[in-house]
């Protein structure tokens, strides 16, 4: 039992309801997540803006989930792991890549596998990135603002893997289906 309340539109504080609305606009449900963030009307429309700002960056939108998904697996978060495999199928990643992000296993693809490291680099070394592993990265085809792109990534990310750490939020089965290649229910 988690410390914390998993609000709905109709228990959520003053503010978070309106958010809640948003945050289901775009996923067609209540992600958990988003349902314990509540609790904090602040903290939950910030992570819906980071959210959407991320998808403004100008890495692809497999890009996007293979940075997130990346650090949700090093953070060991199950419910984001869950959710960035249903949206990597989204964005039309194949069920091999997504295991090999997940596993850390190499990837077909040597641009995807640069940032896969590059990501995995940022979050080990808590920023402090090697110049020669920065220029790898550049050299593999990203550019200088990418790479405070994926710092960007990993900042939200590690909002959302630490909150649901302490939430103890559950995958919902919409994500949970969307993951293993199923239409939501």
């Amino acid at each position: 039992m988690s410390l914390f309340t998993q609000h709905t539109d109709m228990t959520a504080p003053k503010g978070a309801a309106d958010v809640l609305a948003k945050t289901k606009e775009r996923y067609g449900f209540i992600p958990n997540l988003a349902a314990f963030l509540a609790e904090s009307p602040l903290v939950l429309d910030a992570t819906l803006n980071l959210v959407g700002a991320f998808d403004k960056t100008t890495l692809t939108p497999q890009e996007q989930q293979l940075v997130l998904l990346t650090v949700s697996a090093l953070n060991g978060c199950n419910y984001c792991r869950t959710a960035h495999t249903a949206l990597g199928r989204m964005a039309k990643m194949d069920g091999a890549t997504l295991k090999a992000i997940v596993a850390f296993d190499p990837l077909p693809d040597r641009k995807l596998n640069a940032l896969r490291d590059f990501t995995r680099k940022v979050v080990e070394e808590r920023g402090w990135v090697k110049e020669d592993e920065v220029r790898a990265f550049l050299a593999a085809g990203y550019t200088k603002a990418q790479v405070f792109e994926v710092v960007m990534g990993v900042a939200m990310k590690t909002l959302t893997n630490y909150s649901n750490h302490l939430a103890g939020a559950v995958p919902n089965p919409e994500f949970v289906a969307m993951a293993e290649g199923k239409a939501a229910a």
